[in-house]
């Protein structure tokens, strides 16, 4: 359950068959279509008010594509914060759902739509399942607008202590896109962030001034769409990770902090590996996690 922090007396909830009527209601006043809603009425959500059901938003799913469609509020609770609390909770929905792209069509409400990231692209650069849904085939004007966003994932970087590679490789991956959602731990965390770590990454221009490891048991129940082991030593043991996740990967590394010599040779080492880990994760952004115009 969502509450509105404007309307307390509005809380957002998994429409269910007995909403049906009222929610066809408000879609026939807006002149929102109605194909297609009984079929996909799983992946509604209402917005209820004290006594009745004054905002709708629904999701088609589609593989990883999400179709968002038949989002209105009643005239008596627009501007008050419910249309924006539904779309919220539909994209948390989506994320749960690993959807990671975004359509919607739209006669009215680009300009709304717009603000909130999504962008007008061609009919045609839209394909596979999303095409044949009811919205694209008979709901929707050929004349409609066609909008897309992509949704950022959640990724996890576990390694034993989270004082040098987890780190070093969150710091990279934050750095390629600021906006993404990157986190890492460690099963036995250290004390503090390695300070030949630190000082390996302000050579190039990132800080791990301020960062701490973290434990596992900090992410455990949340949803994430990777989680990325780093661990590369047979007397590692990499953590395993038991919560809601799309994909797992390994990208092992040599931990430098187990590296032996003199401070120079040791510092070297540190170095290399930071090198290694920004190639193998810049690889990983471009092939997986970026957006189309980034990967470049």
């Amino acid at each position: 359950m969502l509450l509105n922090p404007r309307t307390r007396d509005t809380r957002i909830r998994t429409a269910t068959e007995a909403d049906l009527q009222a929610v066809e209601r408000l879609l026939k006043e807006a002149s929102l279509p109605l194909e297609g809603v009984r079929g996909h009425f799983g992946g509604f959500l209402v917005a209820e008010g004290e006594e009745h059901i004054v905002g709708v938003i629904g999701l088609e799913r589609y593989a990883d594509t999400g179709l968002l469609r038949s989002m209105v509020v009643e005239p008596s609770h627009r501007n008050l914060g419910v249309g924006g609390a539904l779309y919220g909770a539909l994209l948390a929905r989506a994320g749960e759902l690993g959807i990671r792209r975004m359509i919607l069509l739209t006669t009215t409400a680009a300009p709304y739509f717009a603000k909130r990231g999504f962008q007008v692209i061609d009919r045609s650069a839209v394909s596979g399942p999303v095409t044949a849904s009811l919205e694209f085939t008979s709901a929707c004007p050929s004349s409609a607008a066609v909008m897309e966003l992509h949704l950022k994932p959640r990724i996890l970087i576990l390694c034993t202590g989270n004082s040098c590679r987890s780190q070093m490789a969150e710091a990279f991956l934050r750095s390629f896109d600021p906006d993404l959602e990157v986190f890492s731990a460690g099963t036995a965390p250290a004390r503090a962030v390695h300070p030949k770590a630190i000082r390996a990454m302000e050579e190039v221009g990132l800080q791990l001034t301020g960062a701490r490891p973290k434990s596992v048991d900090e992410y455990l129940g949340q949803p994430f769409d990777y989680v990325i082991t780093v661990c590369d030593n047979a007397k590692e043991t990499c953590p395993l990770f038991t919560g809601n996740v799309r994909a797992r990967l390994h990208m092992g590394f040599d931990d430098p902090a187990a590296a032996k010599g003199t401070e120079e040779e040791v510092s070297e080492e540190f170095r290399r590996v930071r090198d290694e880990i920004r190639e193998a994760f810049l690889a990983l952004f471009r092939q997986r996690l970026a957006l189309p115009a980034q990967r470049k």
